[in-house]
């Protein structure tokens, strides 16, 4: 019975869409802003660092919450039911009823749910890479901020590899669950990108 309320409730907790509503509050239209994306990093060009800054705690926050409740009190010890939990508020996020299932692309979400999992592991070489990949290149196109998720989930699969091989096979399933939602949300950055690159 937890396992399912976890799940649930952790879906709906992704499904709020705190970059819109943040957004609405400042008569702003994240959907006319670059590439549409009613996420933080939109709210944040479009209103500035401040603003930006509290919807990214929020997105961060709610691939975290309920379910960490869950788990520091005993409710929920089961490790695959967390990690379809943890998925479920990634899928949240990026299918929200709140916006006729056109949510964002979840990738702040990503590393809540990842630090549910790992704590600080999987988000440390997650923003290793998006942090090294911002170094090189500060100002980006969105097929640019596409690849650098690419590029994440592709070193992130090493440190996967070794979860599994230790036989934590749960780590191996929210991976594949969560690569399987972010493709879906940037599968034509990812072409586009790719198809840029071919022509140079």
């Amino acid at each position: 019975m937890f396992e399912a309320l976890a799940i649930l409730l952790q879906f709906l907790s992704g499904s709020v869409m705190y970059s819109h509503i943040l957004a609405k509050m400042n008569n702003v239209d994240l959907r006319k802003v670059r590439g549409g994306n009613p996420g933080s990093s939109n709210l944040w060009r479009a209103r500035g660092w401040k603003w930006g800054a509290i919807a990214l705690g929020l997105d961060y926050f709610k691939g975290t919450f309920p379910l960490f409740l869950f788990i520091a009190t005993g409710l929920l010890s089961n490790k695959y039911a967390i990690s379809l939990a943890a998925l479920a508020g990634v899928m949240g996020y990026a299918f929200s009823p709140m916006l006729r299932f056109r949510g964002g692309k979840a990738v702040a979400t990503t590393f809540g749910a990842w630090s549910v999992l790992t704590k600080w592991e999987a988000p440390s070489i997650l923003g290793g890479v998006f942090a090294f990949f911002s170094l090189l290149k500060r100002r980006t196109m969105a097929e640019e901020d596409a690849f650098r998720v690419f590029l994440g989930l592709v070193v992130l699969s090493i440190y996967v590899a070794y979860r599994t091989f230790q036989g934590q096979l749960y780590i191996l399933l929210f991976y594949l669950g969560n690569f399987f939602v972010l493709s879906i949300k940037h599968w034509k950055d990812w072409r586009k990108f790719f198809s840029r690159s071919r022509r140079f």
